[in-house]
């Protein structure tokens, strides 16, 4: 932990698991390190999005490339004191969602969740025990259809994201987190080793899980830093 508080990343990509993924999760490990964090969430895309491996793979195998990008993430930060912790972005009717606090177990026993709509893919995670939040509500892209966000089913936002190519979408999903009372937190989105020093997020004190990040960031602890320097 460096004198002036808890350094977390959480949204990142590795080349293991991800098809857009350019840096493989050692090399973002270590980036991650050398940037100053403590703690990092690989954030791998899951079934439904830019995930490398073939639909037609046996669950089982499915799953294990989900997770092929955190276990190689999490082998180099145990070696070289960086905490990481698993997620996935999924891609659920047009937003997309970032899932944390799940395992294998979660996916081995619902084996139809990447096939669930917006609001059962929630419902089916929240009750699960996971934790949600909506990556880059406002971001337009060719590949993101047109929809609006929907504040009332997630208690969080990500409300700066580094890739974003128009400060505008971040601006608007500042404002309405703002308006509705919502967690505000933030992703650099690198896919490339270079790129996990943007959308960094400070605490005051130590945070292991997303759980404990939400607690902090209810209890009004949690500071977005665009850049690192």
């Amino acid at each position: 932990m460096r004198k002036d508080g808890f350094y977390v990343q959480l949204h990142l990509h590795t080349s293991e698991t991800s098809r857009c993924g350019v840096s493989p999760a050692a090399e973002m490990a270590q980036a991650c390190k050398a940037a100053g964090y403590d703690l990092i969430a690989v954030t791998d895309h899951f079934f439904n999005a830019n995930i490398g491996c073939s639909p037609r793979l046996p669950w089982r195998e499915r799953v294990d490339y989900l997770f092929r990008g955190y276990y190689a993430a999490k082998a180099v930060g145990d070696r070289i004191g960086l905490e990481v912790i698993r997620g996935w972005e999924t891609y659920t009717d047009g937003p997309e969602l970032l899932t944390y606090g799940l395992d294998e177990s979660f996916l081995l026993d619902n084996p139809d969740i990447a096939e669930a709509p917006y609001a059962e893919y929630i419902r089916r995670v929240t009750e699960a025990g996971g934790l949600i939040v909506h990556a880059h509500p406002y971001r337009r892209a060719w590949y993101i259809p047109d929809f609006k966000p929907d504040p009332d089913s997630v208690e969080a936002y990500e409300v700066y994201n580094h890739q974003n190519q128009s400060p505008a979408f971040n601006r608007r999903a500042l404002e309405e987190a703002e308006s509705h009372g919502l967690l505000k937190l933030a992703g650099s989105d690198a896919h490339h080793a270079e790129d996990v020093r943007g959308g960094a997020m400070r605490f005051s004190r130590p945070v292991h899980s997303m759980a404990e990040i939400f607690q902090a960031l209810r209890e009004g602890d949690g500071e977005i830093i665009e850049t690192l320097d």
